[in-house]
């Protein structure tokens, strides 16, 4: 009986030690030198095939990254989101409020609050299809310097 309850008692903690250990080497941050380096397809969803020298930020419900990819790498993957998945997007393409916008820096400094990236002066804002649930991602391209800033959401 004794023994009954200790196994009890102690079942919560046990699998609350198991997830923190679990969770230490799944989510924080991460360095990839190309898309073939992420170790999990969960991180490689929304990403171009193309993106280098990639910081990552992981969490639970997605990710935020920050990687080096040109305007000739970029359009076609973009493209070929949309014409692969587009007719099960939730919102039409060219349908999000800021699309084509330039990014301002209020919005990216919340975004990536905490990362300690600087907002690129060139930035214009991209969209994934987006999933009923409201999964997809949102890129933050600066054609000038090569560089992407994205935020990822999944379920």
């Amino acid at each position: 009986m004794t023994s009954s309850m200790a196994a009890i008692v102690l079942f919560i903690p046990s699998c609350t030690g198991v997830m923190l250990v679990a969770d230490s080497i799944r989510f924080g941050r991460f360095h990839y030198d190309s898309f073939d380096s992420i170790p999990d397809f969960r991180s490689q969803r929304y990403l171009p095939n193309a993106a280098s020298n990639i910081e990552m930020h992981k969490h639970a419900n997605g990710y935020r990254a920050r990687y080096e990819i040109s305007a000739s790498e970029f359009k076609p993957y973009l493209d070929g989101l949309w014409m692969q998945h587009g007719e099960h997007s939730a919102v039409e393409r060219g349908g999000f409020m800021d699309e084509g916008q330039t990014l301002s820096p209020e919005i990216f400094n919340h975004t990536f609050d905490g990362l300690n990236w600087t907002c690129p002066a060139n930035a214009i804002v991209y969209y994934s299809p987006s999933e009923g649930d409201g999964g997809g991602a949102t890129y933050y391209f600066d054609a000038d310097a090569d560089l992407m800033f994205q935020r990822t959401g999944f379920w």
